[in-house]
């Protein structure tokens, strides 16, 4: 099994796990919440447009994981202390043995824009029979819909 990030700090775009997924030839499952392994089979529960779904899957699988899968741990002080005496290897382009196309974004972005404002909407008065009177000739007059 595989765990990655749900998405990235950089463009949020979510690539990398599922360009994983695709290159190792093996099922994925984003924005997992719940993880449940058992011999060979994942049971997870993904957040679905503002819904939940269970999916059980076999084993290979890589997973993305959202907010709420794991509680963080924290390190402790000494924790702390003892890793900044850790050595740390820095590499450069060259030690990667990497050509520039392999690394260069696979997307890019066209344009950035706000969503249009959009007017603010009417709280209809009175009985509910008058509203749906009211309702029917604003659809008619303005929004022309009927």
């Amino acid at each position: 099994m595989i765990l990655a990030g749900n998405v990235a700090v950089d463009g949020g775009s979510g690539q990398v796990g599922p360009r994983l997924a695709e290159i190792l030839n093996i099922p994925q499952v984003t924005t997992v919440t719940k993880l449940a392994v058992e011999e060979r089979k994942a049971t997870m529960v993904r957040d679905v447009e503002g819904d939940q779904e269970t999916v059980e899957v076999e084993l290979p699988v890589l997973i993305t994981a959202q907010q709420g899968l794991n509680e963080p741990r924290y390190p402790s002080l000494p924790g702390i202390m003892k890793a900044k005496k850790k050595p740390l290897e820095t590499l450069d382009f060259d030690d990667l043995d990497l050509e520039e196309d392999e690394v260069e974004a696979k997307t890019t972005t066209v344009e950035v824009f706000l969503p249009p404002i959009k007017a603010a909407g009417k709280v209809l008065e009175g009985e509910p029979a008058e509203q749906v009177k009211e309702l029917v000739t604003l659809l008619k007059s303005e929004a022309k819909v009927i």
